[in-house]
């Protein structure tokens, strides 16, 4: 349990160090992704798939956020922060763990999704994907 809870804040910080990133970025693509501290494709992949993801989003053109799915408490928080960024609404239909959903930041509309238990390569394929999907 203790290294789910360890993997799972590590996501958090890399999704929140991201989302920082893009404080002042106008990013054309909104990367949500969907995870639960109970989900075993989470915790088996979730840190790999965001190294992956990291490594190919060095212009920052894609900005990550999390939904967090464990609880009514972390679904609300996640679900304000979405809010923020007017996905909430865009995200109510896509509620699988384990999946990053690619949006348009500014027209909300899903261009792609892949589930983070994919290989590096498909990761990387479908960010550059939803990148010219717009």
């Amino acid at each position: 349990m203790k290294t789910v809870k360890t993997a799972l804040a590590s996501i958090a910080l890399l999704l929140c160090v991201s989302v920082s990133a893009f404080a002042g970025n106008k990013a054309k693509v909104v990367a949500v992704v969907n995870q639960a501290g109970w989900c075993p494709v989470c915790q088996n992949n979730g840190m790999r798939a965001m190294d992956a993801f990291k490594a190919n989003n060095k212009d920052m053109a894609v900005q990550f956020v999390a939904n967090d799915l464990t609880n009514d408490e972390t679904k609300r928080k996640s679900a304000e922060e979405l809010g923020k960024l007017g996905l909430d609404k865009a995200i109510a239909a896509y509620n699988g763990t384990g999946v990053v959903y690619f949006f348009n930041s500014e027209t909300k509309a899903l261009i792609s999704q892949v589930s983070v238990a994919k290989p590096d390569q498909e990761l990387a394929a479908a960010l550059e994907t939803a990148k010219k999907g717009l």
